[in-house]
């Protein structure tokens, strides 16, 4: 259990780590497999006056060593908002300066530190409670009233309204000071509120041609409450706010975006907005393989976004592969610029010749990057093509590419 430690026990710990065994780590509950990183270029993509905020960053790998590949997406670990933690403990009466002992979560020894670092770096204090939570809560609320309320939050009965609370994104902070009067103290705060977990993104470059860089491609995600109050989504917003050489905690994670074995094979790539990452990583890395001497495949790419002049996300860059012939197929869908709408799965119903032959014919992968939305028109526009070039019956071509999904070779990564 957690527990107060006198200041100048602990600051015994902090001037004499040796003695101690005291360690200096932003997050020691994480384990041996979190690196830090620091930032090394944190750049806007989209206009200053545009309504979104597309920024793509890098993170230096000189003092981690980390080594990363095609098939690694990056974990995030985010902060909470200084600014809104200092206001929380303000309101909830506790010192942010206040030293406390804290067994390290999932882990063996203690660790040391405010109440503000606490809130800051490792408790979710912004993120959505469960209904547990609700249940647990409960427990602690002097009035009687929102004891009942509570209960039934955390309850099957209270399903439908904790729905309506996580749809409008109320928070553990939300929830405490809605029902102020269960007051859990600090060291039962710390075990009803869980640590932050990491957020994972696709990587948006290859090792091989930034041999110490990381770099990843981000929206700023922000909505309305239904009250009108405005949020961000908190590691987009986080990292958004970051400046060259701030220190960030990073993981490695498994992803489904992994390139054919064979450098010859010919890849399809689909990519909505900031779904283009993992591509700009899978060109870069065929790049790298180019000018090694190696034979490439075809690349062909589907970009969709708004506007070209907006949102044509590392634009240069794709139109200087394009040139060379390294990208042999690049197919833009801005869906706003037109009087009618143009998104990426009109494209390929336009080329349903060539997307046979690279999908069929030349045994080819398809990947999609994005959200959801465009999934089923894209898997339309493969089937007719199929179908038109081949003659094939609409469960046939659906077969097909159920039997692509199996050898990975049709491959989604959508949000």
């Amino acid at each position: 259990r957690s527990s107060f430690v006198k200041s100048d026990q602990a600051a015994l710990r902090l001037m004499f780590p040796e003695a101690h065994g005291t360690e200096d780590k932003h997050r020691p509950d994480l384990g041996s497999d979190i690196q830090t990183v620091s930032v090394s270029v944190n750049q806007r993509l989209t206009p200053n006056e545009y309504d979104r905020n597309v920024f793509h960053i890098e993170f230096d790998l000189t003092q981690s060593g980390l080594k990363y590949g095609l098939g690694d997406a990056l974990g995030v670990y985010p902060r909470n908002p200084t600014e809104l933690v200092d206001d929380f403990l303000t309101w909830y009466g506790i010192d942010g300066d206040a030293l406390i002992e804290v067994p390290i979560l999932g882990g063996s020894g203690l660790e040391v530190t405010t109440a503000r670092r606490l809130f800051t770096c490792v408790l979710d204090l912004f993120g959505q409670p469960s209904t547990k939570f609700y249940e647990q809560l409960s427990d602690f609320a002097s009035d009687r009233n929102e004891r009942l309320v509570l209960e039934r939050l955390g309850s099957k009965e209270g399903r439908r309204q904790a729905t309506k609370r996580r749809e409008a994104t109320v928070t553990f902070a939300d929830t405490l000071r809605d029902y102020p009067s269960a007051k859990p103290d600090l060291m039962d705060l710390i075990e009803l509120i869980p640590p932050i977990k990491p957020r994972i993104y696709s990587i948006a470059s290859s090792q091989k041609l930034h041999p110490t860089s990381v770099q990843l491609l981000v929206v700023e995600v922000d909505w309305q409450t239904p009250t009108g109050e405005k949020r961000y989504g908190l590691a987009s917003h986080f990292m958004a706010n970051l400046k060259p050489g701030d220190e960030v905690s990073v993981c490695l994670k498994p992803s489904v975006m992994v390139l054919p074995e064979s450098n010859k094979t010919p890849v399809v790539m689909a990519g909505l907005g900031t779904g283009l990452a993992p591509f700009r990583a899978f060109i870069e890395e065929r790049a790298a393989a180019k000018a090694a001497g190696e034979e490439v495949g075809e690349m062909s790419l589907y970009f969709g976004a708004r506007y070209r002049s907006q949102e044509y996300l590392y634009g240069e860059e794709l139109e200087a592969y394009h040139s060379t012939g390294l990208l042999t197929n690049l197919r833009l869908a801005f869906s706003r610029d037109g009087p009618k709408k143009v998104y990426i799965q009109h494209l390929m119903n336009d080329d349903k010749v060539s997307l046979t032959k690279l999908l069929h014919h030349k045994k080819g992968h398809f990947y999609l990057c994005g959200p959801t939305w465009p999934v089923p028109d894209v898997h339309k526009a493969i089937c007719d093509s199929l179908q038109h070039c081949l003659g094939m019956a609409e469960d046939e071509s659906k077969n097909l590419i159920e039997n692509w999904k199996e050898d990975e070779r049709y491959v989604l990564e959508v949000y």
